[in-house]
């Protein structure tokens, strides 16, 4: 079944009257099911809301036609809570929630994080370590013989031998580790659909391997060149990425050049015995296809289970819309490209809109639409404007170093979905707080400009996110971030447009320090230029390593996988915090790093000298006083 054929609901019934997919017997007998065909399991609580990636899954099965119930942060030291909905009749389906489990328990100096903003008042002891891993193997032993499929983004950045941060080793595929018969990686609606149809005729999981956007164990694949008339990538095998450090930076290259579905071979990489075997990636949803999905419906809400707690993530995104998915940027350090795909896929205006229509029936809407983006703001309808191209083109990035010219950029509806927007009966403010390609406004010749203007004066909500990163050439360029002069000309455009407004408003530039081929002398051009203007930065992110992005192996091996050059990589932990130090120059808690920064960069004129620094008390740079600005530009006296 296609996503275009999904039943939607005829009449359009009321968000308050929606229904949830059923999470305990009781609730399945209240819709005379006594079988379950699917069960998800998710580390998240459960929220029926399409950011979340067990709603989507479980509503897009439901439309199919299939009996679908969630099991939301069950306790995993034994099979007890795996139970509770029955042996399903087709497979149990699990993500580890919209987060990656270690990145979601641990900082990137790996200490245990205090609050999990997926779970019901922050609790952060409700998900496992490797929770997919944990969930696969407790399902096997609840229900011996029932298949079970692995998705989301910490199985499917998972699906080669990848490097662990956390274990500080290569980790083998998911794939033997959790026993799964399949990985769906990357947007799973429509592989999903294509393996439950398989298992409903009695094909054997372990047996399905015609499906795009699934990865699988094989001994053998000599067969499948001709089934998808594509060659076979056999990459580096994990003995050898263990072995060298160069193996391992080549991997990277290999695997990153296979991205895109039109021409992305079958790649198969052997773990002893055995191989993980990744088919081709699914084509990312057409606007019908992504309208059917959004169109289902969505209770817009946690479970009934949560009612007298409080869910972070969930007050976060409550009144937001997502008009897209997919990033064309290809940032280095970013796992978007990897998971979603390089290839933006856009809802339709008539979609978005119903959507809003939807959040304005909800009783705590009190006409503030928190963000209308995705994974960044101004990429909707952003596509390739030749198919003949595409279907060559391996490029990792369409806008670095330069925009593509087959990238069609335009603004201009963008323009009209934001006008459209604040017209709506009940919208009293729509705000953008996705982040911003400025790069992307700037090479739409024709509309960028109006563009701009349009968000600035209408969209800013007193703050707006940018991502410089960083302002060293080297280190934008590993990146693949615009230089330091593309951010100063938004700069201006920004205050020129909120003046022109009548409005005072503040960029939220953010920073990440200790980013692969980022040195201490680089870390302290950025605290010069940030110095220099005044500005004291509070969005600083040490560099965080997880699986499949570029940044991270570069981290891991210490090569640039496209050149094979050396990069400096700063793993020592005090070296970390100086760099963190540097940018945060304002801030007390760090001076001591600060102090030792400066003498070992052989500033002496420099080293203790904190008290013109502020402090947290005083006004962050740039904001009025009184105001929580993270990043502000403050008078140089």
């Amino acid at each position: 079944m296609s996503l275009v054929a999904l039943r939607t609901q005829g009449k359009r019934v009321p968000v308050a009257a929606r229904p949830f997919l059923p999470t305990t017997r009781e609730e399945m007998e209240a819709r005379g099911w006594d079988e379950l065909d699917v069960v998800l399991v998710t580390g998240d609580a459960y929220v029926d809301h399409p950011a979340f990636g067990v709603a989507v899954i479980g509503r897009v099965l439901e439309a199919a036609g299939y009996r679908v119930g969630v099991i939301a942060q069950p306790a995993w030291r034994s099979a007890d809570d795996f139970r509770t909905l029955g042996r399903p009749r087709l497979a149990f389906a699990i993500t580890a929630g919209n987060m990656d489990s270690m990145v979601n328990r641990y900082t990137a100096h790996k200490r245990r994080r205090s609050e999990d903003a997926y779970s019901p008042d922050g609790h952060p002891d409700l998900r496992p370590d490797r929770a997919a891993t944990v969930y696969a193997n407790r399902c096997r032993e609840a229900f011996s013989g029932v298949p079970v499929l692995l998705g989301g983004v910490e199985a499917s950045l998972r699906r080669l031998a990848h490097y662990d941060y956390w274990d500080d080793k290569v980790r083998r595929s998911i794939l033997f580790d959790s026993k799964a018969d399949l990985v769906i990686f990357g947007q799973g609606e429509k592989p999903v659909l294509e393996v439950m149809a398989r298992l409903a005729r009695g094909v054997p999981a372990k047996e399905i391997d015609d499906v795009r956007g699934v990865a699988l164990v094989r001994k053998a694949w000599d067969d499948l060149p001709a089934k998808w008339g594509r060659a076979v990538l056999e990459l580096p095998s994990f003995e050898e990425i263990c072995a060298s450090k160069e193996s391992y930076a080549n991997f990277s290259r290999l695997y990153h050049l296979e991205h895109n579905p039109d021409n992305a071979r079958i790649m198969v990489q052997r773990h002893g015995d055995r191989a993980a075997v990744i088919l081709p990636p699914m084509p990312n949803p057409s606007t019908e296809e992504l309208d059917r999905v959004y169109a289902l419906p969505y209770a817009r809400g946690p479970h009934p289970r949560y009612a007298g707690t409080k869910l972070t993530a969930w007050e976060q995104i409550k009144f937001s819309v997502h008009v897209l998915r997919g990033c064309s940027a290809g940032c280095t350090f970013c796992c978007i490209t990897e998971h979603q795909g390089r290839d933006v896929c856009s809802r339709s205006e008539a979609n978005v809109l119903e959507e809003i229509r939807d959040i304005t029936e909800m009783p705590d809407f009190r006409g503030t639409i928190s963000d209308i983006g995705g994974a960044t703001a101004n990429m909707w309808q952003m596509q390739c404007s030749s198919e003949e191209h595409h279907q060559q083109c391996r490029r990792m990035s369409c806008v670095y170093p330069k925009v593509c010219p087959n990238l069609r950029v335009d603004h201009q509806p963008l323009v009209e979905l934001y006008r459209k927007v604040r017209a709506m009966p009940g919208v009293k403010h729509a705000f953008v707080a996705s982040g911003l390609r400025y790069d992307l406004a700037h090479a739409d010749e024709e509309h960028g400009q109006e563009y701009l203007a349009e968000l600035i004066a209408h969209h800013v909500s007193g703050q707006l996110k940018v991502a410089p990163e960083h302002v060293g050439r080297s280190v934008v360029k590993v990146m693949r971030k615009p230089e330091v002069e593309e951010f100063e000309r938004f700069r201006e455009e920004f205050e020129r447009y909120s003046a022109a407004a009548g409005k005072e408003q503040y960029l939220v530039p953010y920073f990440i320090s200790s980013h692969p081929g980022c040195t201490l002398e680089d870390a302290a051009e950025l605290h010069d230029y940030l110095r220099s203007n005044n500005w004291k930065p509070q969005q600083v992110q040490d560099f965080m390593p997880t699986p499949m992005t570029l940044a991270t192996d570069m981290y891991y091996s210490g090569y640039h996988p496209f050149t094979m050059r050396p990069l400096p990589v700063s793993r020592d932990v005090d070296e970390k915090r100086m760099q963190k130090a540097l940018m945060r120059w304002a801030d007390p808690e760090l001076a001591p790093w600060y102090d030792q920064a400066m003498q070992a960069l052989g500033r002496p004129e420099r080293f203790r000298h904190h008290a013109d620094r502020g402090g947290r008390g005083s006004p962050r740079p740039g904001a009025r006083r009184g105001q929580a600005g993270s990043f502000e530009r403050g008078r140089r006296r």
